[in-house]
């Protein structure tokens, strides 16, 4: 059972982002205080009431300072475990990811870099970026990840500084002198990511840091099994690791005047932990969904919702994939709020048609992709979630 988190509530924009470029005072931050979901009513879509129920692992919940903590808590989603971006090829994304971010590549599907085609996994301790072949997706926004050291990879981009033919388009290193550097990187396509330095964390219990997502090395088996997949982007030893840790935070631009609503979706559907504020940098409204442990303000991941005017493109079918509490009562009764929210969603492009709590359960995963107003039913933005059960085959904490 997820212990009760009586604790912290005040997720802070510095902890989400692990290291912000930008100085923020927590002090700033107004709390999104959250309460027992038992009972709560919320106006759907029809003159009928929903009626959304807290998971089994929640806890009753009240809200103290930041400051005041240092009690570990668990938010109800357990693991941001991928993230899914088309591409049209392979020509860049293995020299980025593995040459550069410093990923592993999965063997579970090395002999398509073999093959030249088909579906890349790259991995970073708990996290993978899923790459298949397709035209290309963009998070509208940015990714972030965390490292030990910056010294590597700040390396790895200098020798490129010379060299016309680059894996990505251009990067930079962000710096204002009050907080720890980011290392910022376009891809061809046009993801940005965030790379700072983490590894403060003092919870090393947390699945970010316990769970590893399977490596390719260049061991003899290997090399016999993958070839030139594995002595191509292999990693030496055994004993190593990527030198990318994992992902942070995913960060979507929004419009203006949703982000309180989209707290409360995460809030009453998945009993997550949220939180919004006003960025003191930008005057932006953010909300924070937090993902695994939290302390002090700082969860192990994030996803991040911040207001803007841009003009948002057409959504172009990227997802994450998530995990949902800690048993299949988590996860059911999650499947049970989605079906409730009527937002509920079968992606024709993958084997997992889940339409029941039957179906569900078969595969244990299922897919939405609208996040609503739960007074209204409006849709307020899109993006498909794969949300899946801790029993799921590919749980990497087993």
């Amino acid at each position: 059972m997820i212990h009760s988190r009586m604790a912290c509530r005040l997720l802070t924009y510095f902890g989400a982002l692990t290291a912000s470029t930008t100085r923020i005072q927590v002090s700033a931050f107004s709390p999104f205080v959250k309460t027992t979901l038992g009972g709560r009513g919320v106006a759907a879509r029809s003159t009928s009431t929903i009626t959304l129920k807290s998971l089994a692992s929640s806890g009753d919940i009240t809200s103290s300072p930041a400051s005041s903590s240092t009690v570990d808590n668990l938010s109800t989603l357990t693991l941001l475990e991928h993230i899914n971006l088309n591409v049209p090829n392979h020509e860049y994304i293995l020299e980025f990811y593995s040459n550069v971010l410093g990923f592993g590549l999965d063997p579970r599907r090395a002999q398509n870099v073999v093959n030249g085609s088909g579906t890349v996994w790259m991995n970073c301790g708990a996290s993978q970026f899923h790459l298949p072949v397709g035209d290309a997706q963009v998070i509208p926004g940015s990714i972030g990840l965390w490292y030990e050291s910056l010294d590597g990879l700040k390396a790895r981009l200098e020798n490129y500084d010379d060299q016309e033919a680059k894996p990505f388009v251009q990067h930079s290193v962000e710096n204002d002198g009050e907080v720890n550097e980011a290392v910022r990187i376009m891809d061809h396509y046009g993801n940005v990511f965030f790379c700072r330095k983490g590894g403060d964390s003092k919870n090393e219990n947390e699945i970010t840091r316990t769970v590893k997502q399977p490596i390719l090395y260049k061991t003899k088996e290997d090399i016999e099994t993958y070839s030139s997949a594995a002595e191509l982007y292999g990693l030496d030893s055994v004993d190593d690791e990527s030198e990318c840790k994992g992902v942070s935070y995913v960060e979507f631009l929004v419009p203006r005047g949703t982000t309180e609503k989209i707290a409360e979706f995460y809030d009453c559907v998945f009993d997550a932990t949220t939180s919004c504020f006003t960025d003191p940098s930008s005057n932006d409204d953010v909300a924070i969904v937090a993902f695994g442990s939290i302390a002090n303000g700082r969860s192990s991941q994030n996803m991040l919702f911040r207001e803007s005017d841009t003009e948002l493109p057409p959504y172009d079918g990227h997802h994450v994939a998530l995990y949902v509490g800690e048993s299949k009562e988590d996860f059911e009764q999650a499947f049970k709020n989605i079906l409730e929210a009527q937002v509920l969603w079968v992606n024709p492009r993958f084997s997992d048609k889940v339409t029941n709590l039957n179906t569900a359960k078969k595969w244990n995963q299922f897919r939405f992709k609208h996040i609503t107003d739960l007074k209204t039913g409006k849709k307020i933005f899109e993006l498909e979630h794969e949300c899946r059960s801790v029993e799921h085959d590919s749980w990497p904490g087993k």
